[in-house]
């Protein structure tokens, strides 16, 4: 099988690398953390990460700054959706470094 095949057999080789550099749970939360620090004028580390988001002032405004923020940072793409159905910054970040699909 030559290079071109075995690219298309394995799905165009762009998954494994992507897989690769995606960033961590970890480092997604205090992204955020810092994010949100900002905004309330407070250290990172006095925001619980499992505090629900709109209890810290994200509104649909602050949620799309955060998603471009988001995308800019990890290369990602977060929708406005994914914020509103993972709504503190540890379920953001499982959600965010959760296993693609096959496929994808």
């Amino acid at each position: 099988m030559n290079e071109t095949q075995q690219t298309q057999r394995t799905g165009g080789g762009a998954t494994a690398p992507g897989a690769a550099e995606r960033p961590s749970a970890d480092e997604i939360v205090a992204w955020v953390l810092g994010f949100l620090a900002e905004i309330l004028d407070v250290p990172p580390q006095d925001i619980d990460p499992a505090t629900p988001l709109d209890e810290l002032g994200v509104d649909s405004a602050t949620t799309l700054v955060l998603c471009a923020g988001l995308g800019e940072e990890f290369a990602l793409r977060v929708r406005p959706r994914d914020v509103f159905d993972h709504f503190t910054a540890d379920a953001l970040a499982r959600h965010l470094t959760a296993p693609l699909p096959a496929g994808v």
